[in-house]
């Protein structure tokens, strides 16, 4: 939601250039000319990756056709009235300073509208920020919150999380390559004799307080999903056993931890992605800052482990 307020910007700053036009030198015209409507080509650009998440956020029953329509037809509404605005403003007076001033009061309104609108509209995509959240009230309080009650949580439209109430205690980085996660062979082979029939693995550095989650090449959205439940709980074992006000964790620790986190990770997850549908989330596709890392691991086998 972050990009539509950067177009925004980028179309108010194009028709600003543009406007200097008509106070710049004659020299200045093209070059001011030419970089406002590059700002709004670029706004231009963005309405166009980030409009169909709207489209499928009203569509709810999967009318996009229907939705598209209706929302053309309004769009071309909108454009011709502005149009006939922009007609009639222009026949009042042509002077410079009445052009900056209605800009300067129309362009704070068009900000503030495209802000209420953001605001108004309800998004069930699940980010690393609402998925911790939701992950977080589940292990507390056993359900899935909905979107009004994350709302008082977050900070810009969902992409961070309030740092007062921010109840998630740990950092977890996700799609981290291998190097940055484990820094020896036994930390490796600790998470592989729990999690190498998994689509991810953790790895928790006492010291920074973070858990690094590797994903498997095979990784999909419910393994994201299972991950950030498990380091959530995983974290919680962690803090339990450990000495009150230390952050040394023995490696003992961290295993049985590990170990118990998968185990209740694996009772309670079916019910978890359930309530989220039921509560319409959309579960298919978790947003985070995926750099593109990926491992793989050999599987271990049931009869392998006995």
């Amino acid at each position: 939601m972050d990009l539509i307020q950067v177009s925004e910007i980028f179309a108010i700053t194009g028709y600003f250039l543009q406007l200097c036009t008509c106070i710049a030198k004659p020299g200045y015209f093209l070059p001011l000319a030419s970089l406002g409507n590059a700002f709004e080509s670029i706004q231009y650009s963005i309405f166009g990756a980030t409009h169909m998440a709207f489209i499928r956020n009203f569509a709810l029953s999967g009318n996009v056709g229907d939705i598209v329509a209706k929302d053309d037809a309004q769009m071309s509404l909108a454009h011709l009235l502005g149009m006939l605005c922009g007609v009639g403003l222009i026949t009042i007076s042509h002077g410079p300073a009445f052009l900056f001033s209605c800009f300067a009061i129309l362009a704070p309104l068009n900000m503030g509208a495209t802000l209420a609108l953001l605001n108004a509209a309800q998004f069930e995509i699940l980010n690393q920020a609402k998925l911790s959240l939701i992950a977080r009230q589940y292990i507390d309080g056993g359900e899935v919150p909905t979107m009004e009650e994350l709302k008082d949580r977050e900070i810009g439209f969902g992409e961070w999380i309030r740092p007062k109430k921010s109840p998630i205690g740990v950092k977890i980085r996700m799609g981290v390559p291998a190097s940055d996660a484990f820094h020896t062979s036994e930390h490796v082979q600790r998470a592989l004799a729990v999690l190498s029939n998994e689509n991810y693995l953790l790895s928790y550095n006492p010291y920074k307080n973070t858990i690094d989650t590797l994903y498997h090449s095979d990784a999909e959205s419910n393994d994201v999903i299972k991950s950030i439940l498990h380091s959530l709980k995983f974290h919680d074992l962690i803090v339990a056993n450990r000495l009150p006000d230390s952050r040394n964790v023995s490696d003992e620790i961290i295993t049985k931890a590990m170990q118990e986190s998968h185990t209740w990770t694996n009772q309670k997850f079916g019910n978890f992605v359930a309530e989220l549908d039921d509560k319409d989330w959309q579960s298919d596709v978790v947003f985070w800052k995926d750099k593109g890392f990926r491992v793989r691991w050999e599987r271990i086998k049931d009869t392998e482990k006995l």
